[in-house]
């Protein structure tokens, strides 16, 4: 399948498509980006996630532009492959660099790219992940890049290798305080005593889109939920424990460190949160 991408302003092949070695993504990690389903042709919490990405420019001080232009760009890259089913990566970042400090009048590199089908097959969802509690690295709740989605992700990789080298799905990071953030591409939940409960972004955590729905959707369903600051010995209290992101939706946890879950709860907020698992 020949998959067409989009690049400042232009459509074109997918393999024809390249980033100049200046752009301050590739050399200092200097960028912003934003994954989004497509579902039925759609792409889901469009307008949420182009909203994030422009207040993280903001912060920034990239020129970022409207969120029309992002979402027209957007749209022909679906047109353009006939996805349907799929996801969608936008990345923004500055093409010239000046060693730390950008050049004040550099352009952003506007990049879309795509994926076909489900990012996470239907097994997963059925068996709930496995994870561990970070040794490697920690969240530094005190930096607002936890709060930005930038491509700095040598953190969450460092976790991420620590979690499949001993042989599961997933790590939870802990921030400088020892209290719980989240997983490396995902926000945490814990079920305990029948309320959902995540922590705050002031302990180190990423605004995430589905996160904000989770907690939305709980009030809709009459389950208390809310931030609160929690730590490891706080699994050992849950009933339950999930991951969400805008490409998972909700995954169950199984299993953190030694302690088991169970998923009664985090299966009724996936079904109602009507994001296909398949």
């Amino acid at each position: 399948m020949t998959d067409y991408c989009y690049l400042n302003g232009t459509l074109m092949l997918s393999g024809s498509c390249q980033i100049s070695v200046t752009d301050r993504s590739y050399l200092l990690g200097d960028g912003l980006f934003e994954t989004i389903l497509v579902q039925n042709g759609k792409p889901l919490c469009l307008s949420e996630h182009l909203s994030r990405l422009q207040q993280s420019s903001a912060f920034f001080a990239y020129r970022l532009p409207s969120a029309e232009e992002l979402a027209e760009a957007i749209w022909a890259v679906i047109e353009a492959n006939a996805l349907e089913s799929g996801s969608m990566r936008l990345t923004v970042s500055p093409r010239e660099s000046l060693g730390l400090l950008p050049k004040t009048d550099s352009a952003l590199n506007i990049l879309i790219t795509l994926r076909h089908g489900r990012p996470y097959v239907e097994e997963l969802y059925e068996r709930g992940f496995t994870a561990i509690i970070a040794q490697t690295t920690r969240r530094n709740e005190y930096s607002p890049l936890s709060r930005h989605k930038t491509t700095n992700f040598a953190d969450s990789i460092l976790a991420k290798q620590e979690a499949i080298f001993n042989g599961n799905d997933e790590a939870i990071l802990l921030n400088t305080a020892g209290r719980l953030t989240e997983a490396t591409v995902a926000n945490l939940f814990l079920v305990i005593n029948g309320e959902v409960l995540t922590p705050p972004i002031a302990d180190g955590v990423l605004p995430g889109i589905m996160r904000r729905k989770v907690l939305e959707l709980c009030r809709n369903l009459n389950i208390t939920a809310k931030e609160q600051t929690l730590t490891p010995k706080d699994l050992e209290g849950a009933a339950e424990a999930f991951l969400t992101n805008s490409l998972m939706g909700v995954m169950p946890i199984r299993q953190i460190q030694t302690v088991c879950f169970s998923a009664k709860v985090t299966r009724r907020i996936a079904a109602a949160l009507g994001i296909e698992s398949k």
